[in-house]
């Protein structure tokens, strides 16, 4: 039996089950929920416990982390029929790690202030495989004394935790920012190497020259490879992933009167992509938006 208080999370996707492991392995309880029935047992081969509806986590559970995909799931978590807020203690905390608009996770913390839930808006970056080492980056915002009761819980998933503002939506506002600069990286990758395709030159000496030097960038040596293979099947981030993250981008910056040139050009190749059937695809088939032959279906990995 742990000693410290049981951490309830809601949200058991490839990101959640990563953030369920590392709380078990520092030592918290853990009260998780999923739709998905079926998660019931990894979570208890984990040593958590499976919640049977989201009230008993509300219930059980001084703080709450949300790891659902976005900002439509977090509404009915919270608000829906059975949501959290119907179940949360006052004085309680919820986290929300999604990638959601600003507006939206300001109105948040304002609706769960007026029934006495804090909110600490604390998207992340790093993925996947970060969520699973526990070297996730972490952007918070929120009261200063409620983000140090969380804090503790935070590291365990955490290598850089980052307080930007006492108010909640500074952390989606610079998770926007973030989702920017991956969008157009990742998209300008797929645009340089789809030019050197068509060239004819060898992508996998392409890729490692482009690297080598000022060219390069995570995403370029990150996704790259699966470029360089043709490996979309390869999935760890789908396209539709970025057409939805690159119109949060384009919302905010609507929002704040500024004209995201790039942003809007790494959008409209993501949702060309995805619209060709290949929304599920690993989000490196965005080369594919460049490529001489558009109707061609990718090519698997030899």
């Amino acid at each position: 039996m742990s000693a410290l208080a049981p951490v309830g999370l809601v949200g058991l996707g490839a990101m959640g089950r990563g953030i369920a492991a590392n709380l078990l392995a520092k030592g918290y309880g853990l009260l998780a929920y999923d739709v998905r029935p079926e998660m019931q047992a990894w979570t208890e081969a984990q040593g958590g416990r499976f919640a049977s509806d989201l009230a008993q986590i509300g219930r059980t559970c001084k703080i709450v982390i949300s790891f659902v995909v976005n900002d439509a799931q977090t509404e009915a978590i919270t608000f829906g029929l059975g949501g959290l807020s119907q179940s949360m203690a006052q004085d309680s905390v919820l986290v929300t790690c999604s990638t959601m608009p600003p507006s939206y996770v300001q109105a948040l913390a304002q609706r769960l202030s007026a029934q006495g839930i804090h909110l600490i808006d604390a998207p992340v970056t790093g993925g996947a495989a970060g969520a699973a080492k526990g070297t996730l980056t972490v952007m918070a915002a929120g009261p200063q004394s409620i983000f140090e009761r969380v804090r503790p819980v935070l590291e365990t998933f955490s290598a850089r935790l980052y307080h930007l503002s006492e108010v909640a939506g500074a952390g989606a506002q610079l998770k926007v920012i973030n989702q920017l600069l991956c969008g157009v990286h990742l998209a300008a990758a797929g645009e340089a190497l789809a030019l050197a395709q068509r060239q004819g030159l060898p992508l996998d000496l392409t890729l490692e020259v482009l690297r080598s030097g000022a060219a390069s960038s995570w995403m370029l040596g990150d996704r790259g490879p699966r470029m360089a293979a043709q490996a979309w099947d390869d999935v760890t981030s789908a396209i539709d992933i970025f057409v939805k993250d690159t119109a949060l981008v384009l919302a905010a910056a609507q929002d704040a009167g500024f004209d995201a040139a790039l942003a809007r050009v790494a959008h409209q190749a993501f949702k060309a992509v995805s619209a060709r059937g290949l929304g599920g695809q690993d989000d490196s088939a965005v080369m594919l938006h460049y490529t001489p032959n558009e109707n061609a279906p990718p090519k698997k990995p030899k």
